[in-house]
């Protein structure tokens, strides 16, 4: 048995417990290259099979990748709409490059929450550069590169954590987070090597101060510090809390959620193992085989199968047939494959079912899609608090003040308004029943009217357009004037 690692390399009990699941999540989102490459973890080798039979076994055997096309279909149901902003003056030109990697704060939004929806926890850093001298001014700092950017860290690369009560407050104390440095190999050349940022807050008297320190592990197995201790400031001001956040389909937090969609993957696992057997099932009976009777054959003599060689024998009772596989084997398992695929579906892959066999009424197909869609509203109000709460802290470290304001779209498909339905909402505005912002919400909600446009927008809009007058009706019998 290993010894388990110590140090700043040492893992947080639970991040043993789940690190399978999220390595499983993130092989089958990778796609059929990612599981080809984990070769048995996932298509177990068979009985006596050789090296070169299993190898291929394994590239006839392909991924149907249902799991990614469930994560991208809710993005894109989360995104169909643009996300409500509100930023302080003068932070609009941040939201183009947020992390300083030229990623654009809503490319950000959507990484995260299809990174939530695949593993079901990631870490938001708020992070600003060391600063050893004040600039002169704003302009001098943002050209020297000194301002907060946010940086994202998946599931498998926060490894430690620890959490303590401060000040009656359930606190984050420390995080460790791996990170991948490029190291010069020659002079073209270069390896990657392992680092560890250690994130926590360090003791001093009565008062707890934000630190980082960068290690590596070297070869003699033992912790050395890179950088740091690096105590980061605002306004001139060490800070009291560490600015990292974990988020999980139910929020920020310090507990660890199941991954969303991890029975989908497990069922999207299961369909690519029957799938493997189908096609090793049909690699060896799809074919039929020449089958000869009462031939006798010479040494080095050969048989061709096609028209353009004759076959004989001198055996006057040598016969000759085409033999071909008649079991019901791959039928059981074409329908083990079909009973995966309709599985799948119901777990959330939805794009891939084969639904125009069924006639659904329109409640039907909503209340059907209410758990899918309930999983996604919980996903994206929590990466819309998660975000509130850095964009905060960046706005502060920028030295910016005013309302930051970020909610994704939780409309995730529009309501279909008949006629009927909006002569009926028309009519109860009319009647007093429901106030004109009430029908205004309604008609943005059925994407009558624009989702981005306010309700002041709206009227200043209605009031400014001349009244078309009302059409007029002639009695029957009577003469135009």
């Amino acid at each position: 048995m290993l010894a388990k690692p110590k140090g700043v390399s040492s893992h947080h009990p639970e991040y043993d417990e789940y690190l399978p699941k999220w390595q499983r999540c993130s092989d089958v989102v990778d796609g059929q290259d990612a599981v080809h490459a984990a070769g048995t973890k996932y298509l177990p080798k068979l009985v006596d099979e050789t090296d070169d039979g299993y190898k291929a076994r394994l590239a006839r055997s392909d991924l149907f990748n249902a799991t990614w096309r469930t994560i991208a279909g809710l993005v894109g149901l989360a995104f169909r709409k643009e996300p409500a902003v509100v930023l302080p003056a003068g932070m609009d030109a941040y939201a183009k490059d947020i992390t300083m990697s030229g990623v654009t704060l809503d490319s950000l939004a959507r990484e995260l929450v299809e990174d939530v929806l695949e593993y079901g926890r990631m870490g938001l850093l708020v992070d600003h550069p060391p600063v050893n001298v004040m600039p002169a001014n704003k302009a001098a700092a943002e050209q020297l590169g000194l301002r907060p950017a946010l940086k994202l860290y998946e599931a498998e690369h926060m490894i430690n954590w620890k959490y303590a009560y401060i000040r009656s407050r359930w606190t984050l104390t420390m995080v460790v987070l791996t990170e991948e440095a490029a190291i010069p190999d020659g002079e073209f050349g270069e390896t990657c090597e392992t680092r560890y940022r250690v994130l926590d807050l360090e003791k001093t008297g009565d008062a707890y101060v934000y630190r980082q320190r960068v290690y590596r592990v070297n070869d003699k197995g033992e912790d050395e510090l890179l950088e740091g201790p690096i105590y980061p400031t605002m306004n001139r001001k060490v800070l009291d809390f560490i600015p990292f956040s974990f988020v999980g389909p139910e929020g920020r937090g310090s507990c660890i959620d199941e991954p969303p969609l991890i029975d989908l993957v497990d069922a999207n696992i299961a369909h690519y193992q029957i799938n493997a057997d189908y096609r090793h099932g049909l690699h060896y009976t799809a074919l039929p085989t020449l089958f000869l009777a009462g031939v006798t054959t010479e040494s080095g003599e050969k048989f061709y199968i096609g028209g353009n060689k004759a076959i004989t024998a001198p055996d006057p009772n040598a016969r000759g047939m085409f033999i071909e596989f008649t079991g019901a084997g791959l039928g059981a398992i074409a329908e083990a494959l079909k009973t995966t695929t309709q599985q799948m579906a119901v777990l959330g892959a939805r794009m891939i079912a084969d639904e125009s066999r069924h006639v659904e009424t329109l409640g039907a197909t909503q209340i059907k899609r209410a758990g899918e869609y309930s999983i996604l509203a919980s996903i994206v109000i929590a990466v819309s608090e998660a975000l509130e709460w850095a964009l905060t802290i960046f706005a502060q470290w920028a030295g910016m003040q005013g309302d930051v304001t970020y909610q994704i779209n939780r409309e995730f498909s529009p309501v279909p308004m008949d006629s009927q339905m909006l002569q009926a909402l028309v009519g109860a505005w009319q009647s007093g029943a429901i106030s004109e912002a009430e029908l205004f919400n309604q008609l943005q909600v059925a994407d009558v009217i624009d989702g981005h446009k306010t309700f002041e927008e709206h009227q200043a809009e209605v009031a400014a357009t001349p009244a078309i007058p009302a059409p007029v009706v002639q009695q029957p019998g009577s003469l135009a004037a």
